[in-house]
């Protein structure tokens, strides 16, 4: 069946995060995202349970890796007001979205370094609430290591807005959407030369989609 999920777009996730209820900072290379403002609602009524919140982590860190891990926090996108234990229908396998990592070089090229590493964001979709929505829950990151050179390591930092977005209509019911942003850093010697620090956004939805930006 082919995916016709809406793609969110960049000033879209923008949007999502300088609309937070809270108050919190993500840094990217250029800039700072801040900001405060009432959470997104869907159904045209904005009452609790039409509110799609993230109850979870707003920022999940895994620093300092040199070996595969998997985050033990995680956000989430289920209705305000609602235990997420009692949403019923979760997928029986977790979706996931990947980026995948990997150099080589001569022996000699002493200014360069060999690795290979994937990190991606897991997570659970499709449950409902009374029958009706698709919602998503433990979205959390992970890395995968194949091999990094002594003396290296691997951060990870994931920022996640306290709300979410609905990709639904009157005729599907509510779909979450979950932006997030993605910061990767490969530490390393040499590290004006090895080293890197890359920025992704991206989102997950409730029916298993997700998409890199």
């Amino acid at each position: 069946m082919t995916d016709t999920t809406p793609q969110v777009s960049q000033d879209e996730f923008h949007q999502a995060l300088l609309a937070d209820a809270g108050s919190f900072a993500a840094y990217t290379a250029s800039d700072q995202l801040a900001g405060t403002g009432a959470p997104e609602t869907i159904g045209g009524e904005g009452g609790a349970v039409d509110t799609i919140v993230n109850v979870g982590k707003t920022v999940i860190e895994l620093l300092h890796n040199t070996a595969s891990i998997n985050a033990s926090e995680y956000a989430n996108a289920v209705p305000a007001g609602v235990d997420p234990m009692a949403l019923t229908g979760w997928a029986a396998e977790p979706g996931n979205i990947s980026l995948h990592w990997k150099a080589s070089s001569e022996w000699w090229r002493v200014w360069q370094a060999d690795y290979d590493f994937q990190v991606g964001v897991s997570y659970y979709y499709g449950a409902s609430h009374n029958g009706v929505g698709r919602y998503l829950d433990y979205v959390a990151p992970w890395i995968a290591v194949n091999y990094l050179p002594p003396d290296f390591s691997v951060d990870v930092r994931v920022v996640v807005p306290n709300h979410a977005m609905n990709r639904g209509d009157a005729n599907s019911g509510p779909i979450a959407a979950l932006p997030f942003q993605l910061n990767v850093t490969l530490n390393g010697f040499f590290s004006h030369v090895v080293s890197f620090n890359q920025h992704y956004n991206a989102e997950v939805v409730g029916t298993g989609a997700g998409h890199w930006h």
